[in-house]
């Protein structure tokens, strides 16, 4: 595996361990902006590795 495709995977493990269960751990009404920004984070975080993941099979 080309070494993009790693930390394509990493980030991945990571956004699935850290931000995405902070944001949901708490139901209560402050927590609605953690929430909202552990989103954010997931869902940019999740689109960094998928373009590092596909940048690593072109090779032309």
């Amino acid at each position: 595996m080309a070494k993009s495709k790693l930390i394509a995977l990493g980030i991945v493990a990571v956004v699935i361990l850290v931000p995405f269960q902070l944001g949901y751990i708490s139901f209560t009404i402050e927590s609605q902006l953690m929430q909202a920004l552990s989103m954010a984070v997931s869902i940019i975080a999740l689109i960094v590795a998928i373009m590092m993941f596909n940048k690593g099979e072109s090779t032309h």
